[in-house]
Order: structure tokens, then sequence, then C-alpha cells
């Protein structure tokens, strides 16, 4: 299942120039800004760390963060990072994994092959994702966590496999919720005509939502990466199917916003408190 993507996707995710809008690139393409782009770390300070899976040889680690106090069948919350399915770091959600913990869930971030590191594809990333998820399910007892209670979280291309995989797995076995950061929801946008059949095969805008898990997207207004268009379809097809699909907006702000721990003026608040506060009333609102 390996098809194009659009270059000037890629260029805008990590901020370089956008090449000719008609360009497009089969993943993997190094020469797209590869370069300073490092292997991932095996330990994180305060998280106990495991090997999930080892596609083509690399162990792909995924660190788990406990509660302060140790009990059973707690919560947990999945992480996956963003860029373009090319690059990223680990750590991209290492504070919101340290704030929960600390509100008492089990959280993890889990690495998975980017083109730049793996010469991955897409599908590639999307699998990995799907490993983790059962990991994590496979391993609950020794987490402390319960397996109908996991919720899969992701920004940008992390957002992508987070919600893909959530959609992919059987209908008694789907995350207990789904939070996503500015997510990548249409691939069609990405796909040669000759690969819009796989394309749709893993693109949300494509797959069926009426078992979709309660779902919450936070978004910027000025997104450049990934237009809010995208989330707010979604959710109008995703409440026309039956569920649940809540989107907030930030007016103004653009992709990753939600990094940002300074006062917006306009907004009056901190897009990082402010998104960890809502993550937070939405997984208690849906009793987890």
């Amino acid at each position: 299942m390996r098809f194009a993507i659009c270059a000037a996707f890629l260029a805008a995710a990590v901020g370089i120039a956008n090449p000719a809008a008609s360009q497009t690139v089969s993943v993997p393409r190094l020469e797209l800004g590869c370069a300073g782009v490092v292997p991932q770390p095996e330990h994180l300070a305060g998280a106990e760390s495991f090997t999930y899976s080892r596609p083509a040889g690399r162990d792909l680690r995924i660190h788990v963060f406990s509660p302060p106090t140790r009990k059973s069948k707690r919560t947990a919350v999945v992480f996956f990072f963003g860029g373009g399915w090319r690059i990223g770091r680990i750590q991209t959600f290492e504070d919101e994994a340290r704030a929960l913990a600390e509100q008492g869930y089990v959280t993890a971030l889990a690495d998975y092959r980017v083109s730049c590191r793996d010469r991955s594809t897409i599908d590639e990333s999307l699998a990995d994702a799907e490993a983790a998820y059962a990991w994590m399910r496979h391993r609950s007892d020794r987490l402390g966590i319960d397996p109908a209670r996991i919720v899969m979280a992701g920004t940008s291309a992390g957002g992508h496999i987070a919600l893909a995989a959530s959609l992919l797995a059987p209908a008694d076995e789907r995350p207990a919720a789904i939070l996503l950061y500015n997510p990548a929801i249409d691939l069609m946008r990405f796909a040669k005509p000759k690969e819009f059949e796989a394309a749709k095969a893993i693109s949300p805008s494509e797959m069926p939502l009426e078992n979709l898990p309660p779902t919450a997207i936070f978004h910027g207004t000025a997104d450049r990466t990934v237009s809010i268009e995208e989330p707010r379809a979604f959710c109008a097809r995703a409440l026309a199917a039956g569920a649940d699909c809540e989107l907030t907006e930030y007016p103004g702000r653009d992709h990753s916003f939600f990094h940002d721990k300074s006062i917006d003026a306009a907004l009056g608040f901190a897009p990082y408190s402010d998104t960890l506060e809502k993550s937070l009333a939405f997984l208690r609102a849906h009793g987890l």
C-alpha cells in the first residue's frame, strides 16, 4: 500500500520553501530536509522504556510514564509525534505525558518509522501505530492499565496514524477515545491518481465513521500545513454518522500552536495550558 504524497505538504511540515504545486514525490525522498535528523533516544528520564516492535531490524521504543501512586486498571494515553511522516522527535509530547501522569494517567510516547530515518512510507508509519496500540493492550496488566481505556493521541502526521489506527481496529477493540492536535486527515490530496484506492483505505477523510471513538480535535484557524477545513469536514461527517467529535478552533493560530506556553494576548491564555486542560476535561467527561 505504498503511495505518493505531495512535496508541498512535506516542505510546509518542516518550514522549507514549497516546491511547485504540481510536483509529487514518493516517500521516501530523503533530500527533502533530512539533514540533521538524529536517532531517537533509547531512554527518557523518569520513564520505563521498552521495545514494542523491531521492523527492518530497528528497535521501535515506547516510553511509559506512570503516576506517582501505582494502581491497576488506569486509563492510558499513547502519543504519536508529528513531522510529515518524514521526521519528528519522540519528545514532542513529553510535557503533556508528564502532566497527565501527574493527574493519574499512564502515558506513553511511541516511536514509529519515518522516511528520513527508515526510508519508510505512510502505511508503514501507520502499521507501527497499530503495533504500538496492540503492544499496550497486550501488556495492560504489566503497565497497570485497563485495555478498554486506552486513548490514542497525536499531532499532524502522528495525528493521522493515531486516528487511522483507531478506525482500523476491530470494532470491539477500538480505543476508548482519541485526542488530536492539528491532525492530517485528508490523504487524498497527497496521492497520485494511480494511488487513490490505496490512499482511500488509510485516509480518515474517506473511512467509515460509525464506530469512531469519542474524538477531540484542537486546531488553529490559520494552519498553513493542515487547513482548518479538514477537521471541520471530518467532525461534520462524524456527527452525521452518529459519532462524538468535538472540534476546538484557535483563531489565528498556525500549525503546532499547542506547544506555545506563552500567553496569547488575543486569546487571553497560553495554547499549551488550554489544550491540556481541555484534553483532561474531555477525558473526564467520557469517564476516562
